[in-house]
């Protein structure tokens, strides 16, 4: 199977014949309730991506395979990062997690999914919806929990994967690599882990004879370090991360001036985690993240420091009926920033100078939240409320309740209603509030706003979903030696109102006195934000068919469009399995209706295409391979229409054709 499109779309025919025995397969899922339970048990509806999916629709990081999860919108931002859409939030509302703890500080705003290795990664879990209540700020829109891999055994492997941008490489030669190295072994009575991967990417060019370059040369590194080990009853876990990030793109000449002006973008990224968990009795987890970075124009370099510190502990008890969950967070975020050049008196002797923009920033919040699960029968109750108190905003609350109703007793023909309605808040980020991205140089500037106000939204939602086979869908009479394709399908309808939704806007009367184009961040009065989610999944035999729909409608309080979200999406994809133990897997997306911004004058392109093939064969129990092409039709923006000031929804991409080898080691 490729992704699940409901709560209970991992059970193949095979599944559910053991389940009814007593050997339940199905998958666990712990983001819509911070507890295990089995995915078709979530009051809250959850996608998941497992490890072995992820390797098969990316190339190394999350971004790619993100783009592939039904209502999922993944977004290329002006740094040349990803960024991700859901529901009509974008990323400085959607909380991306590791383990059930968040990335990288808000201070940052949305965290950069192109900086997500999926090595090491059992599994993804996207929920959908407002989520302040067990995830706090950032979580209006929803949450991405990445899971890593627990390691049960002495392992290694070894995987490299080659790429080329057909039609748009720079040079004619340049080749992509991707180098990933996985290994395992019980170390003392440790379980220790070492991931590491390296993914050198040359960009590619639109435009052979201008300056400019389309999309940058890239140069990543991550490696993970861990030791596990379960003493009788309570696990300890110790994790290490390092990510750097390299980017260089040519971006244009100054006239009378020598040299080439370039963007650069230079990163790295140190986490430490730990945790102590008793079952599913207990569990304390910490995380120390520092964020360094040097990015900008080469003629307008900025460094900024961003770190953070989180201390979450959770304790689960059963009183009578009610299973409750109660916990309580700690969390520091700090931000410097500071533009980098030389001073005036100092230029003979080299003394680097700067002008610091944001100083030693920090702001400390406190939260603790409940939620209390009621089961009568196949349904379930949920409700639960967060209090939050911020050094800088005081006190925030969110309260929401979930119920998920069984409309059918058949497990082979399972029905299932979820309904949900509740507050959700946002925190303003320190980026948001003191933010000098000073491009005098280049025409603009944005600013940060010191008197931001939260955000907060009151959101509902409605799925009804459909689990069994087509035959007991359309009443047809079972017989012995027939087996009819089993279908999954999903309803599922979205409604928010937001109040102080925080956006940039432009400041048309400073822009009239400077002569430069500045925006601000401001908070808008009111945003509502609705739309409906289908998706239907057939599986038969070797073949596994998905086809969704998302339709959304964002407007501000005055009727206008909101930018930068498609109205229309959708999604489809076929996975065949061949004989030989061959896979093979064509995915399409297709996306339209987005609106232009205010500082747009009008329409290039307002719809987008994107044909993905890939196939890939296990040969024995050591070798693998795999090969595709990404963007058949080559699909992507046209550099003169965003130059001009038009709207282009295609997506800085460009062919890819590519091929790579696995081996196991042991």
């Amino acid at each position: 199977m490729l992704l699940s499109t409901s709560a209970v779309g991992q059970l193949n025919q095979d599944q559910m014949t053991q389940e009814t025995a007593g050997s339940p397969l199905e998958t666990l899922v712990v983001t819509g309730t911070r507890t295990e339970l089995a995915q078709s048990r979530s009051p809250i509806s959850i996608d998941v991506i497992t490890g072995a999916q992820l390797q098969q629709v990316s190339h190394g990081t999350l971004a790619s395979a993100l783009n592939y999860i039904p209502g999922v919108v993944t977004k290329r931002n002006a740094k040349d990062g990803y960024t991700v859409q859901m529901q009509g939030f974008d990323g400085d509302h959607v909380l991306v997690l590791v383990n059930s703890q968040p990335l990288i500080a808000p201070t940052g705003a949305s965290a950069d999914l192109d900086q997500i290795s999926v090595l090491n990664i059992e599994r993804i879990e996207v929920l959908r919806g407002a989520a302040s209540v067990l995830y706090g700020s950032s979580a209006m829109g929803g949450v991405i929990n990445v899971i890593t891999r627990k390691a049960e055994k002495n392992s290694a492997k070894f995987r490299y994967q080659a790429s080329n941008y057909t039609q748009n490489s720079i040079d004619s030669g340049d080749v992509a690599g991707l180098y990933q190295l996985d290994v395992n072994q019980m170390i003392l009575g440790w379980q220790g882990s070492l991931s590491a991967q390296k993914i050198d990417d040359p960009g590619f060019d639109y435009d052979k004879n201008t300056l400019a370059q389309s999309a940058p040369t890239t140069d990543k590194k991550f490696v993970n370090l861990g030791l596990a080990r379960t003493f009788g009853e309570v696990n300890f876990s110790l994790k290490s991360r390092y990510f750097s990030d390299d980017k260089i793109k040519l971006r244009y000449a100054i006239p009378g001036q020598s040299g080439d002006i370039s963007y650069l973008s230079n990163v790295h990224q140190w986490q430490q985690d730990f945790g102590v968990s008793k079952n599913q009795l207990w569990k304390i987890q910490g995380r120390v993240l520092q964020h360094d970075e040097t990015s900008g124009d080469s003629n307008g370099l900025r460094d900024a420091e961003i770190k953070l510190a989180e201390l979450d502990g959770q304790y689960q008890w059963q009183l009578n009926e009610v299973t409750l969950i109660s916990g309580l967070v700690l969390h520091r975020d700090e931000l410097y920033q500071m533009k980098q050049g030389v001073s005036v008196s100092d230029t003979d002797i080299g003394v680097s100078d700067g002008t610091v923009e944001i100083a030693d920033k920090g702001r400390n919040s406190i939260e603790g939240y409940t939620q209390g699960s009621w089961q009568v029968a196949e349904h379930e109750l949920v409700a639960g409320t967060r209090v939050q108190y911020d050094s800088d905003f005081g006190w925030h609350s969110a309260t929401r309740v979930n119920g998920l109703f069984a409309l059918s007793d058949d497990k082979h023909d399972l029905w299932q209603l979820r309904v949900g309605a509740g507050q959700s808040y946002r925190v303003p980020t320190l980026k948001e509030r003191f933010y000098v991205f000073d491009h005098s140089n280049l025409g603009y500037m944005v600013l940060g706003n010191e008197s931001l106000d939260p955000e907060t939204a009151l959101s509902a939602n409605l799925e009804i979903s459909y689990h069994g086979t087509v035959a007991k869908l359309l009443a047809f009479k079972h017989t012995s030696n027939v087996h009819f394709p089993r279908l999954s399908l999903r309803a599922n309808a979205h409604y928010s109102k937001a109040k102080d939704f925080i956006n940039t806007v432009t400041d048309v009367d400073a822009s009239a006195q400077t002569g430069l184009l500045i925006s601000q961040y401001e908070n808008v009065d009111k945003t509502y934000i609705k739309g409906v989610d289908l998706s239907a999944k057939l599986s038969w035999s070797k073949i596994d068919y998905q086809l969704s729909y998302s339709y959304l409608h964002a407007t501000d309080g005055s009727g206008a469009y909101l930018s930068d979200r498609p109205t229309h999406q959708i999604k489809s994809n076929i996975n065949w399995q061949l004989p030989l133990d061959i896979n093979a897997l064509a995915y399409v997306v297709y996306e339209a209706g987005e609106h232009p911004s205010s500082t747009q004058t009008g329409i290039e392109k307002d719809n987008w295409l994107s044909v993905n093939l890939s196939v890939n064969q296990h040969i024995n129990d050591q070798w693998q391979w795999n090969a595709g092409i990404d963007n058949l039709f080559d699909e992507h923006q046209e550099s003169e229409a965003i130059s001009s000031g038009l709207l282009d929804v295609r997506p800085l991409a460009s062919r890819r054709v590519f091929a790579g080898v696995t081996y196991q080691f042991y």
